[in-house]
């Protein structure tokens, strides 16, 4: 992507976790990309396309997040990698992420093709980001990425419906034997 472009795609970014991307329209993403509407369509092919572009750089900065605040090495074990995901994902830092990510799902949930494209391909990047920070002697990593992302999407949607005290108390049981 020319460095313009680029340009453009982390001022809407910032734009979209200030304020949603549930309603974004051109002319604010344009205003907050320091160009026109028209200029829009012209880099990036379409509306939809631009949404995409955006959705995408949400998906790496979250990653980014995740990579910067949690130890290149694998976790000592499934409690420990889900504490510190829970940890990240539910802080007050990722809140305008997690807000996007449910306007996300709502479009998705409605029908919204590009939505649903981009959700699936963020949670494949959650699943694979788990794996590798799960203990390397993991008798199932699939399986427990699995379970792991289903309890942070839980604690989240928990969160935002103000009851955090539910997701406390069903992380801290998570995996007890």
């Amino acid at each position: 992507m020319a460095q313009a472009k680029q340009a453009m795609v982390q001022a809407m970014v910032a734009h979209v976790l200030q304020h949603g991307i549930a309603d974004a329209s051109l002319r604010p993403l344009a205003r907050a990309a320091g160009t026109s509407d028209r200029m829009l369509i012209y880099h990036f092919g379409s509306k939809q396309a631009l949404i995409a572009e955006i959705l995408i750089a949400l998906t790496a900065l979250f990653g980014q997040t995740l990579d910067a605040q949690v130890s290149a090495s694998r976790a000592a074990s499934r409690t420990e990698c889900l504490s510190q995901l829970a940890a990240i994902s539910r802080s007050a830092q990722m809140r305008p992420v997690m807000r996007v990510w449910m306007q996300i799902l709502a479009a998705a949930a409605a029908g919204e093709s590009a939505y649903l494209d981009v959700g699936g391909t963020i949670v494949a990047q959650l699943l694979d980001w788990i794996t590798v920070h799960l203990p390397q002697d993991d008798p199932d990593p699939a399986a427990a990425a699995r379970t792991i992302l289903v309890m942070i999407e839980g604690a989240v949607v928990l969160d935002l419906a103000g009851r955090g005290d539910v997701a406390d108390a069903a992380l801290a049981g998570a995996f007890a034997r």
